[in-house]
């Protein structure tokens, strides 16, 4: 891909996909402001070049509970700049209100529009080709100089903001989406050994398959799991975890990953770990082992003796990828397994490497230092899957 640096944007429109996506309290307002602080600094170097930002973002989806205006995002974004910037934002997405005010702009300036899932088309799965025929890129496009990139954590949907623009104009990465590919690519291609992926979280199809990709393609020597990945591989050794545990994975439609735990031990038996002690909530955390199954209570989180063993080879580590939470990290009691992998992987003189929200969430709020960080949930699974994402295709296409 092309980057910002390979191109002259000096006094250009330059149309910017982002990713301002945030977490929604119940009244809307911004909990975390990780992804606009990350953006800022792709915004910033637009304008520090003179360039004028026009920036395209999405908050939510039509119907859910977090769709929203990008107002808040607009004010959060000019305080993390600060008063040397001008940041406005504009309540339509295209149109000729929007062409007229973007031809008001000076070098320098910073436009936010309105959300982009606004625009009918916007969050449909179509080829760049069918999505630059839309009345919204065309708009656009008409004004626009230069599209740039930088929404690396969508980069795995081919919506019409983030693929559309690739085929008129000219196309290039962002900050973030540069920094985002190297980072992963350094681990998908050549990753120091030894190399640990760590899976957690409540998403086990993600993680069965990032885990069966990297095994099988010797990119990770060991997979420590967490959370639901390790209750299911549990349960696919035989193990009984009692009542709660299973009617929790019965409700959310998850039992049906047995059989993927099954054929990854089947194949890597020796080289998949799932936790051999549990925290469960009895008034307060409180620990259980294997030989204690099955358990009358859900089980939360990791045990101290898997978070022992878990740190001792994280941070004996080359490589370090983590996705998903221990367990149910929201609860204090049951945070410590997630904050001591994190902890172990900080310690590691290795490359380390997190991303989805969650992640990013507890690695800002604990200060806790890796090597990166990324932006990515969805996005960084199929990059580790070695699945092509089709932003990033579009970005390379729009070279040739």
């Amino acid at each position: 891909m092309k980057s910002l640096s390979d191109i002259e944007i000096e006094n250009k429109v330059c149309l910017i996909r982002v990713d301002f996506n945030c977490p929604l309290d119940d009244n809307k307002n911004i909990l975390d402001i990780t992804r606009i602080k990350a953006h800022s600094e792709t915004i910033k170097y637009v304008s520090d070049h003179k360039g004028k930002s026009v920036v395209i973002a999405h908050q939510g989806r039509p119907g859910s509970a977090d769709f929203s205006s990008l107002e808040s995002h607009t004010n959060k974004l000019q305080q993390i700049l600060g008063n040397k910037y001008k940041v406005d934002f504009f309540a339509q997405t295209y149109g000729p209100d929007v062409e007229a005010r973007i031809k008001s702009m000076n070098p320098g300036d910073i436009l936010v529009l309105e959300n982009v899932r606004m625009v009918k088309d916007e969050p449909t799965n179509k080829s760049a080709e069918e999505h630059s025929k839309s009345p919204y890129i065309k708009s656009l496009a008409e004004i626009g100089r230069v599209f740039v990139n930088d929404a690396f954590s969508a980069a795995h949907r081919s919506h019409m903001s983030l693929v559309g623009f690739t085929v008129i104009l000219p196309s290039v990465a962002g900050l973030i989406m540069e920094r985002e590919v190297n980072n992963l690519q350094r681990v998908v291609d050549n990753p120091q050994k030894p190399c640990i992926f760590i899976l957690g979280g409540v998403k086990p199809e993600d993680s069965f398959k990032v885990a069966e990709y990297v095994l099988k393609n010797d990119v990770a020597d060991v997979v420590l799991t967490g959370g639901v990945v390790s209750e299911l591989l549990l349960i696919a050794q035989g193990k009984s975890l009692g009542d709660p545990t299973m009617n929790f994975l019965e409700k959310k439609k998850l039992l049906q990953y047995i059989d993927p735990a099954k054929n990854l031990i089947k194949h890597f038996s020796k080289r998949v770990k799932a936790q051999n002690d549990f925290a469960v909530d009895e008034g307060g955390r409180k620990l259980y082992s294997l030989k204690d199954l099955p358990l009358n209570t859900a089980i939360l989180d990791i045990g101290d003796q898997t978070i022992i063993e878990y740190s001792n080879i994280i941070e004996e580590s080359a490589t370090c990828v983590l996705n998903g939470p221990m367990g149910k990290f929201e609860e204090p009691s049951f945070e410590r397994g997630t904050l001591e992998v994190f902890k172990a992987m900080s310690k590691s003189k290795g490359f380390s490497l997190a991303g989805g929200g969650h992640s990013v969430s507890i690695i800002e709020t604990n200060k806790i230092n890796l090597s990166y960080v990324s932006t990515g949930g969805g996005a960084m699974i199929q990059f580790l899957m070695g699945k092509p994402l089709p932003a990033i295709i579009a970005l390379n296409s729009s070279q040739k």
